[in-house]
């Protein structure tokens, strides 16, 4: 790892995450029926089996029918008829991530509007997140509710990279400002990933297998069902990939060949879930991941190698009482990272890296649902977590040396009370305040209210979101510490204060012939003060200090169109300026373009097609060799198709970057080229 941007200026950044504060130091900011029996809180989730029982109610309905009954729980907190949902809220459901054949979460959230993935490179290296032209740390990124993300990463953004599809169930992206939903870090907006929970009685289980290109072999297998009052789901899954070059052919030393970047993942997943009664369940879920990737932490560098390591655990005890109308849910959960990187000096470099970063989370959470009339849900809840972080080894950079000597943690807690209301058949919405006190911080108040409305004459859905959101310095910002050999040192400043936004949004979706055509627009806005920057004293020394405000704005508009029962196309278009408060400076990284093209064509029962473009312009960024660089813009395409030989068998196929174009994401991270991959998919 990386300690810190006060580093030796001409050493590689291996963590994107540690780049993007790089950045910082040079002025750059990077509704359900009242009175329903849910039977569970606000991370039981039924949405799936909810949409589905919607979807079988209608004759043949289209895929916008179906999108429109959609049910959506983060945007709330409680399950919610998508169409009455005020905030922007995208929904990746399994069937999407089958058919797209989607093998990663950041596969998938290339086709959410608004958002940008950004990659140190191909499979396996650090990917974070820009939404709406926010910071990559500015985004909060749930796994079942549960926060995520890893205390010990120097910026608190999120890192995508290992994080795959096998037992997901969905994916909801809410846009906009929800710390009053959800507190520190959604700023941007949240991103949460719904792991399976199986329904039906009996014992279901499936295999699939996957080879390609680079040398690169899948492998997953699931079992899960249910036996009388128990439930639950098992998913074992690997990947490994010899891997391209990471580095460009620009940066590359004189004489060198280039050197595959080699990735290999383990993951074992698994939930229990127990009806301990006819009003009272328990769930129980873990997961672990394991994985190593080949780093050119300098340009070609063959001996550079990170080992990371998660544990995410989390139980839930979820009731229904007065005939439904009363749900609470008490939450548990712990996060545990560990990140050890090593690097040798060799032919090209004489760096030598010996660091490992730990982190960790624990949390406790109560919520109440409670209709107190067939128009209101209160949702009343109390949050509390510990996070710790800790880091220890040495870079050396040819004698220029640097210890990780951090070690801290701290608390927060907070109160939430939120209304969702549906006032008429038209109108719907919610509208929720929260309490957060960060230890050794002021409290922090924030609130939103989001309406929608629906014109019954012309189908038209009006809608719209306000609030408030905040985001907490992460540790190692407050507490970090990196001494360097030659009397230099980084020192995290305590006395920091939180990151603040207002945001607002306002748009429409109309609906035409049977909803067999949709389009949309939406506006949105929001102004972030008081970010936190890197500054260096005459003596080189850093630490951090806000200064740092950015407002960000723009346009998402879209078009779906369904001409036949089994063929649809959505084409997403955003537009975005993000630009430094103070200088009018536009943000690095952020594309002033994106456009995503979607389809889908099932020309019979056994056979699905699908493919996508994605096309993204005007990203600048940091060049490893200092100052601002403009990316080229570009366009990638991706096809896949299956065809299901039985009921219990099926063969797929998929090509990534069918055009091999050369791009990157990053500035001298070289992004994959073509891909392509088949496979077998057996179920019983």
């Amino acid at each position: 790892m990386l300690a810190h941007p006060s580093c030796h200026p001409g050493s590689r950044f291996q963590d994107l995450h540690e780049r993007e504060a790089q950045l910082n130091t040079m002025g750059y900011p990077t509704k359900l029926p009242r009175g329903s029996v849910v039977g569970t809180g606000r991370l039981a989730l039924l949405a799936a089996p909810l949409t589905l029982s919607l979807a079988m109610a209608a004759p043949s309905p289209t895929v916008a029918q179906q999108k429109m009954d959609e049910v959506v729980v983060t945007a709330t907190r409680v399950p919610t008829r998508i169409e009455e949902v005020g905030a922007s809220v995208t929904v990746i459901d399994r069937q999407e991530i089958e058919e797209q054949q989607y093998r990663t979460v950041t596969e998938a959230l290339h086709t959410v509007p608004g958002l940008r993935m950004v990659s140190n490179g191909p499979r396996g290296t650090t990917t974070s997140i820009f939404m709406r032209g926010a910071n990559s740390n500015q985004t909060l990124v749930l796994l079942d509710g549960q926060r995520i993300s890893n205390p010990g990463t120097p910026s608190g953004a999120f890192n995508f990279a290992d994080l795959t599809t096998d037992n997901i169930e969905r994916i909801e992206v809410v846009r906009g400002p929800q710390s009053a939903l959800y507190g520190s870090d959604a700023i941007a907006g949240v991103i949460n990933i719904i792991t399976r929970r199986p329904e039906r009685a009996g014992v279901r289980g499936s295999a699939s297998v996957e080879g390609g290109t680079l040398g690169t072999f899948k492998g997953s297998g699931n079992l899960r069902g249910r036996q009388g009052r128990v439930s639950f789901d098992a998913t074992l899954s690997g990947i490994t990939t010899d891997g391209d070059t990471i580095t460009p052919e620009r940066y590359r030393p004189a004489g060198a060949p280039a050197e595959d970047d080699s990735y290999q993942l383990l993951k074992a997943a698994g939930r229990l879930g127990i009806d301990l009664s006819e009003q009272l369940d328990a769930s129980f879920y873990a997961e672990v991941t394991d994985s190593e990737l080949d780093l050119d932490d300098n340009p070609e560098d063959p001996n550079s190698v990170e080992q990371t390591r998660r544990y995410i655990t989390g139980a839930e005890l979820s009731g229904h009482f007065w005939d439904g109308r009363y749900r609470p849910t008490l939450s548990l959960g712990y996060t545990d990272f560990r990140r050890d990187n090593d690097n040798r000096p060799d032919a090209f470099s004489g760096t030598r890296t010996n660091t490992v970063n730990e982190g960790s989370r624990a949390s406790a959470s109560f919520e109440n649902e409670l209709d107190v009339h067939d128009d209101h849900t209160l949702i009343l809840g109390a949050e509390v977590y510990e996070e710790s972080f800790k880091s220890s080894g040495v870079q050396d950079f040819s004698g220029f040396i640097q210890r990780q000597r951090s070690d801290a943690d701290a608390t927060t807690t907070a109160l939430f009370l939120q209304d969702v209301y549906q006032l008429t058949s038209q109108l719907s919405g919610t509208i929720g305040v929260r309490y957060d006190k960060p230890e050794d911080f002021d409290g922090q108040v924030t609130w939103h209210v989001a309406p929608s409305y629906e014109i019954e004459a012309t189908g038209t859905r009006l809608k719209g979101s306000v609030g408030t959101g905040f985001k907490t310095p992460s540790l190692f910002e407050r507490f970090g510490f990196t001494p360097s050999n030659s009397g230099t040192a980084f020192r995290g400043n305590p006395d920091l204060d939180a990151e603040k936004s207002f945001g607002w949004e306002v748009g429409f979706e109309q609906p035409l012939l049977d909803s067999r055509v949709r389009f949309g627009a939406t506006y949105f806005q929001n102004d972030i003060e008081d970010g936190v920057t890197t500054v260096f004293d005459s003596n080189f020394n850093s630490t951090t200090v806000n200064n740092a405000d950015i407002e960000t704005s723009g346009v998402e508009t879209f078009v779906a169109v369904e001409p036949l029962d089994r063929l649809s196309v959505r084409v997403d278009y955003t537009y975005l300026s993000a630009e430094d408060a103070d200088t009018g400076q536009s943000l690095v990284r952020r594309p002033k373009h994106k456009v995503t093209v979607q389809a889908r064509w099932r020309p019979t029962d056994r056979l699905t097609l699908s493919g996508g473009l994605r096309g993204i312009a005007g990203v600048t960024d940091i060049g490893l060799n200092g100052g601002r660089v403009d990316l080229n813009d570009y366009l990638v395409a991706r096809v896949a198709g299956s065809y299901r030989i039985n009921d219990w068998s099926e063969i797929t196929a998929r090509v990534e970057n069918l055009t091999n174009n050369d791009y990157e994401t990053a500035d001298g991270f070289k992004a994959p080229g073509l891909e392509a991959f088949v496979g077998t998919r057996l179920s019983f």
